[in-house]
């Protein structure tokens, strides 16, 4: 061998584990971001960025590798379908802006949710993530649900008002961690991996859940259930039969968010609002007072249905929504105005469905459930070859498509970062396929 060819050899080598070393430093990096994301939305944009760039410079700076080709299609397949439907729904959501030019703020979290769509799917074109870097994720999303309970925690311990001390307005910011549980609950329940790993994974889920709680932003509870299903399904299949003692600590577990739940509904301070919720329906139906975050929902939905049935199909856009708002109970008397107080200094609708059908007609409406239907696609594809990452995206697509109907979480950029990186770590990890990090 010439010296020329062995000086090019050791080049190409040295090259290539620069590239190595790259990658995994990238890796990790936004790890630490997604970890402090529930700290403060910057952080999760900058994990958001860091993952599109990053995803995107992997895939066209490595070869291609493909162990499974099977589970390759499949995984390859799903991530075009939400990649396809992000496109389609960013398209439908230009269309709505073009006809009404106030929309055009609705553009933000379609982009947000196309980069990261986009970056997934050059990944798995190349291989996606090998099964290490899966249980990294895992690893990394369970400390970021210690860190969300952990902050709400000590906010609480100081005595100030949680739901104003969090990264994004408290709604948003719950089901933005609910996404975590719905990650994590699967992988602790299938995943080959240690039982003290699983425990870690579990207590994250325990975390993910007590942050939502503290934060009393009841549109993310059903997050509860969710997971009791999952559970349940697990249980059904049998995929633990043996493990009895994993499985008494997982039911020790929900017991204890039982306990905690029933105490919180029977306790004297209403710490999760629950019995407020009660008392502002009853309210409303007696005495048709708006000023109570349920009575205002209620009488905002049904301006905005019947908004809609005036123009079902291009809606009346932003501006007029806003003003619709602003002057509601205006024909009524002086006395009866007071009770539009709460409504007049709320600028949506607090049902994404309604708001955008409302803003936009069914052009903004299908921009929503274009994205709705990728996801439900994605995951009926990821059943044949992960059940796992299946359930997660599950979770994920549960989360959002219910707690919308209690708010316009779109209106916030931390949902949609949240989401966007939910989404896609599923289908991330569904095939084992790559260059190890």
């Amino acid at each position: 061998m010439s010296h020329a060819d062995q000086g090019g050899g050791e080049k190409a080598f040295m090259k290539g584990a620069y590239r190595k070393n790259a990658i995994r430093i990238g890796f990790f990096l936004l790890g630490a971001l997604l970890i402090l994301g529930p700290l403060n939305s910057k952080i999760l944009g900058a994990a958001w960025l860091g993952f599109s760039v990053w995803g995107l410079w992997v895939a066209f700076k490595t070869r291609r590798t493909i162990i499974n080709p099977e589970k390759a299609q499949a995984a390859s397949t799903a991530a075009s379908v939400w990649l396809a439907s992000c496109i389609a729904a960013l398209a439908l959501a230009i269309l709505s802006a073009l006809i009404w030019p106030e929309n055009v703020e609705t553009l933000n979290a379609y982009l947000r949710l196309l980069l990261p769509a986009a970056a997934t799917f050059a990944l798995l074109r190349r291989g996606g993530l090998p099964l290490q870097a899966r249980k990294i994720i895992f690893h990394i999303i369970a400390i970021a649900c210690i860190v969300a309970f952990a902050w709400t925690v000590f906010c609480a311990a100081r005595g100030a008002d949680v739901r104003n001390l969090l990264a994004s307005n408290a709604i948003p910011w719950a089901v933005a961690i609910s996404f975590y549980p719905c990650l994590l609950l699967p992988a602790a329940l299938a995943e080959n991996s240690t039982t003290f790993t699983r425990k870690v994974w579990l207590f994250g889920v325990t975390c993910g859940i007590g942050a939502v709680l503290v934060s009393q932003s009841r549109g993310a509870f059903l997050v509860i259930p969710w997971c009791g299903l999952v559970y349940a399904w697990f249980w059904h299949h049998r995929r633990y039969s043996s493990r009895v003692g994993f499985h008494r600590t997982l039911l020790l577990l929900f017991c204890a968010v039982t306990v905690f739940l029933a105490g919180a509904w029977w306790g004297p301070s209403d710490v999760l609002r629950m019995r407020q919720a009660i008392q502002d329906i009853t309210e409303f139906k007696a005495t048709e007072n708006y000023n109570t975050s349920v009575g205002a929902r209620l009488y905002l939905w049904e301006m905005a249905w019947k908004g809609i049935q005036h123009s079902p199909l291009i809606g009346i856009g932003g501006d007029e929504r806003l003003r619709q708002i602003k002057h509601a109970g205006e024909d009524k008397s002086e006395e009866n105005l007071i009770k539009f107080s709460s409504i007049h200094s709320l600028g949506h609708v607090h049902n994404q469905y309604l708001h955008s059908a409302w803003d936009g007609g069914l052009i903004s409406l299908g921009a929503f459930v274009v994205l709705l239907t990728g996801m439900a696609i994605a995951m009926r594809r990821m059943r044949r070859i992960d059940t796992v990452a299946a359930w997660q995206l599950g979770g994920v697509l549960f989360m959002h498509a219910t707690s919308n109907l209690t708010n316009v979480n779109f209106a916030h950029n931390y949902y949609a970062l949240g989401l966007s990186l939910a989404v896609v770590i599923p289908l991330l990890g569904a095939r084992n396929a790559s260059p190890s990090l």
